[in-house]
C-alpha cells in the first residue's frame, strides 16, 4: 500500500496534465480527483497509528517528528506547487476562449447593387483596420436573389477547412471588371468570377459551388459569414462552420456549427476529440 499512494499520486498529475489538452471538461477532472485522492492517501499511509505497547519517543530518544517525513511532506507541497503552476496557464489557455467568444467586428462589404444576382463574387477586405494588412481576408459572395422578400447572399470563406490555406476558385477570374468600394474599414476589393468549385493548391481538397467537400483531406465543408443587410450594404457578421449543404442557392439546406478550427471535423467520433475551439 506504502507504493501505491505514490504512483497513484503521480499518475493522477499525469492524467491531469494530458487532460487539460485533451479533454478539459472530462479527463482533466478525473485527472484532479485521482491526484487528490492518491495525495491523501499517501499522507495518511504517512502516520504511525501508536499501539498501546508503544514506547514514547522521549524513553529512546528518537524525534517526535522525523526528518524524513518533513522531507516527503515538503516534497508532495513543492510537487503540488509545480503541477498548478503548469496546470493554471495551460487550463486559462484550453478553456477561457470557449467562454469569451469570439470578438469578430462586422465588416462593410458595399452596396448589395455591387454584387448581381446569381454570379459569385470575390470580396478582399480588413477583417481588423487596426491590424492593417495582416488581417486582409477573401470570401466567395453569391447574390441568392430573394427568398421570400429578404435578400439572400452565400457567403463562404476562402479558407480550406484542412490547414487554412487559401482557395481559389475553379474558373476565370474577371480582374480587369474588378471594383473597389470605399468602407468605413478600409476599402473592399471586388473581382467577378465564374468558379465551377474551389480548389486548394496546398493539398489538393476540393469543393463544390456550395462549399461542400468533393475530394481531398478538408475535413467539412468551407466555412460561412453570417451577414445582415443595413441601408442597402452588405455586412458581414460572425463565421460558423458547415458539415454539409443540400440543395443550392437561396433553397439550400446548410448543416451549420458553432466555428470549428483547421482540420477539425463536425460530426461523427473524430469531432469528440476537440472539445474546446478557438476563437475566430
Amino acid at each position: 500500500m506504502d507504493a501505491v499512494a505514490p504512483f497513484s499520486f503521480a499518475l493522477g498529475i499525469v492524467v491531469l496534465l494530458v487532460g487539460l489538452i485533451v479533454d478539459p471538461l472530462v479527463i482533466a477532472p478525473l485527472g484532479g480527483a485521482i491526484t487528490l485522492t492518491a495525495g491523501a492517501a499517501w499522507a495518511r499511509g504517512g502516520r504511525r497509528t501508536p499501539s498501546a505497547e508503544s514506547v514514547p519517543a522521549e524513553a529512546t530518544g528518537e524525534e517526535r517528528f522525523p526528518r524524513s517525513r518533513l522531507l516527503e511532506r515538503a516534497t508532495i507541497g513543492l510537487g503540488g506547487l509545480v503541477a498548478l503552476g503548469v496546470a493554471l496557464p495551460a487550463a486559462g489557455f484550453a478553456v477561457l476562449p470557449s467562454f469569451l467568444g469570439q470578438r469578430r467586428r462586422p465588416v462593410d462589404l458595399g452596396p448589395i447593387a455591387a454584387f448581381p444576382e446569381g454570379e459569385f463574387v470575390v470580396a478582399t477586405f480588413l477583417a481588423d483596420p487596426q491590424a492593417g494588412e495582416i488581417s486582409r481576408r477573401s470570401a466567395y459572395v453569391r447574390n441568392n436573389g430573394l427568398l421570400g422578400n429578404l435578400p439572400s447572399f452565400t457567403i463562404m470563406s476562402s479558407r480550406c477547412t484542412h490547414v487554412g490555406c487559401p482557395t481559389q476558385p475553379n474558373g476565370p477570374l474577371f480582374s480587369a471588371r474588378r471594383k473597389a468600394e470605399r468602407t468605413n474599414g478600409g476599402e473592399v476589393g471586388l473581382v467577378p468570377t465564374q468558379p465551377s468549385g474551389f480548389g486548394c493548391p496546398c493539398h489538393g481538397s476540393q469543393f463544390d459551388n456550395e462549399g461542400n467537400r468533393t475530394a481531398g483531406p478538408a475535413p467539412r465543408a468551407l466555412d460561412r459569414y453570417e451577414f445582415s443587410i443595413h441601408n442597402g450594404r452588405l455586412w458581414l457578421g460572425r463565421l460558423y462552420s458547415v458539415s454539409r449543404v443540400d440543395g443550392t442557392g437561396a433553397q439550400a439546406e446548410i448543416r451549420s456549427f458553432a466555428l470549428k478550427g483547421d482540420g477539425e471535423p463536425a460530426t461523427g467520433p473524430e469531432s469528440w476529440l476537440y472539445p474546446i475551439d478557438p476563437p475566430s
